[in-house]
C-alpha cells in the first residue's frame, strides 16, 4: 500500500533532504523510522529536495509498504523520529499518487529579520540583513516574476534540468511579526531558485535593484550569482492534482 505523508522539519542539522552516505539527511531518518515501525525497508520519495539548512512546515512524501498500521502511521513515525522531523499526517493513497510527479504546484517562504546584530535564536531559523528594507517596493518589483519565463539566471549549477522555463504563479512579500517574508508559489522550483530570487530581492529592497534589472535577469540578458543563505527558506505548502 501507499502511504502520503505531510513533514515538518527543522533543517539546521541536517545535509538535506536526500540520502548521503554517512551524512545526516531527511530521508534516511524517515526509512530508518519506517524499517522500526513496519519491519519493512522502503524508500521514501518527496515532492522536491530541500538543502541543507533549509526547513519544512509541509513536506509531502510517499512510501510503499506491506505492513498495515492503519490510522497509526503518523504516531508510530514520530516515536522513532528524532524531535526536529515531525509527521503531521500520514495516510493511506492511491497507488497513482506520486509525491514528486502529481504535484502541481509548490509555495515556498522566505523569512529575513533586520537588525545589525546577529540575534542567538534566530540564527538557523531566518536571514539576517543590516539596516532597513523597503518591503514596498520589493513587493511592487517581485511581480516582474509572476508568469512563465525562463529562470535559467536564477538557477545555480549542480543539477540537470530539461527546461529552465518555470511558471510563478503567486509572489508577495509583506512584513509581519517583525519580520519580511517573501512567498512564491510556481508550478516548480530550479536549483536554488528561490534563495536567488530572495538575493535579487533583498538588493531591491536595499535600492540596489530595480525593476528593469529584473526584467532583463528573465530576458536572460545576463547571469546573477547571489544566494540567499538556507536558513531564511521554508517549503510551505505542496498542491495537488485533483485536491
Amino acid at each position: 500500500m501507499r502511504i502520503k505523508l505531510m513533514i515538518e522539519y527543522d533543517g539546521s542539522n541536517f545535509c538535506g533532504w536526500q540520502f548521503q552516505p554517512g551524512l545526516r539527511t531527511v530521508q534516511s531518518e524517515l526509512e530508518e523510522a519506517i524499517e522500526k515501525a513496519t519491519g519493512e525497508k522502503a524508500r521514501v520519495t518527496a515532492s522536491g529536495r530541500t538543502d541543507a539548512g533549509v526547513h519544512a512546515l509541509g513536506q509531502v512524501a510517499h512510501f510503499d509498504v506491506e505492513k498495515d498500521l492503519g490510522s497509526k502511521y503518523a504516531g508510530a513515525l514520530n516515536y522513532y523520529l528524532p524531535p526536529d522531523i515531525r509527521i503531521i499526517k500520514a495516510e493511506k493513497a492511491d497507488e497513482s499518487f506520486h509525491a514528486r510527479f502529481s504535484a502541481k504546484n509548490k509555495t515556498y517562504k522566505y523569512v529575513i529579520y533586520e537588525s545589525e546584530v546577529d540575534s542567538a535564536l534566530l540564527r538557523k531559523k531566518a536571514t539576517k540583513v543590516s539596516g532597513k528594507l523597503n518591503a514596498s517596493q520589493m513587493n511592487r518589483v517581485a511581480k516582474a516574476f509572476v508568469g512563465k519565463h525562463d529562470f535559467a539566471a536564477f538557477m545555480s549549477t549542480g543539477s540537470e534540468t530539461s527546461t529552465t522555463v518555470r511558471t510563478i504563479t503567486d509572489i508577495e512579500v509583506k512584513r509581519k511579526d517583525g519580520f519580511i517574508i517573501i512567498s512564491v508559489s510556481a508550478d516548480g522550483f530550479l536549483y536554488n531558485m528561490v534563495r536567488k530570487i530572495a538575493a535579487a530581492l533583498i538588493k531591491v529592497g536595499k535600492g540596489e535593484m530595480g525593476y528593469d534589472d529584473i526584467t532583463q535577469l528573465l530576458d536572460r540578458n545576463a547571469t546573477f550569482a547571489p544566494v540567499a543563505p538556507a536558513e531564511g527558506l521554508y517549503l510551505f505548502k505542496v498542491e495537488y492534482k485533483n485536491e
